[in-house]
This record gives C-alpha cells, structure tokens and sequence, in this order.
C-alpha cells in the first residue's frame, strides 16, 4: 500500500507512472496468493499498462489494454462490483496513455472511486483503506497544482 500512496502523491508524472507500476506487480502477487484471479490478471495488466505507457502516448495501446480490460471482464467477473473495476482499468488504459498532469490525476480519482466499490461490496477493510487513502493523496496532489502549479516534468 505504501509504494501506491508514495506514487499516488507524487505531482510528477513519471513517479506516478513508476510507483503505480511496482505498486500494481506487489498487488497482482498478493491477490494471487489470495486466490483472487480477476484481481491478479487486472493487476498484471495495470502493471503492464503502467510500464508502456511510460514510453508511449499511443492511442492504438490504450484501445489494446482497454480491449484487455474487457475481454478480462467478460471471462471472469460475476458480480456489478467487479465490472466496476473493469470499466476503472478501461478508463485507465485512455487515462495513462493520453492525458497528463491534473486531467491524469481527476481520471484516476473517478477510477479509484469505481474500484471502491468491489472493496465494500467484499468488506475488504484493506482495499477500503487503500482506496481512500488514494483518493486523499490524488486530491493533495491537485489542490496543490492548483494553488502552485508544478513545474512540467
């Protein structure tokens, strides 16, 4: 969770990129190990989503995880809550490949809110804490490139 939050609070996108990339591999295992195989392949996939992107603003790879995304949705989820979060990695496939800074930001916070919901529905106390601690981070994170714009990275 930490390695999420120090990523998540970073007002330079890279670090953002990079943190959530590690903090998505460390999640992927963890639900792994948990038994959970639409949140060990969404996470595999977000890891994957958040290391291209690093190097590319392809419209073609955001289509191509987005698809991903989906077609994992329809081979495992069985409940509203879990398409939540796969329509929060198909936003995030357009989100990190084609927007930056506060729109980056704004969309991740949507998505976060989205994932939220299969947290509650679980009752996972965890992922509720990690959800929300996210959320306050990103809100940080853009109150103060509002009040002090960053410097562009």
């Amino acid at each position: 969770m930490a390695v999420g939050w120090w990523a998540n609070g970073r007002s330079c996108d890279r670090q953002l990129l990079r943190g959530n990339m590690l903090a998505a591999s460390l999640t992927a295992i963890h639900l792994g190990l948990l038994g959970s195989v639409l949140g060990m392949t969404n996470q595999w996939v977000n890891a994957g989503r958040f290391a291209i992107a690093q190097r590319t603003r392809s419209w073609l790879m955001a289509g191509g995880f987005a698809l991903l995304s989906l077609a994992q949705g329809l081979a495992f989820a069985q409940h509203w809550s879990e398409w939540c979060v796969v329509f929060a990695a198909m936003i995030s496939s357009a989100l990190v490949f084609r927007s930056q800074g506060t729109q980056l930001r704004a969309g991740l916070i949507l998505c976060n809110l989205l994932n939220l919901t299969l947290s509650i529905t679980l009752l996972s106390w965890s992922g509720i804490a990690y959800q929300v601690m996210t959320v306050l981070m990103l809100t940080r994170v853009l109150w103060q490139q509002r009040v002090q714009p960053a410097v562009p990275a």
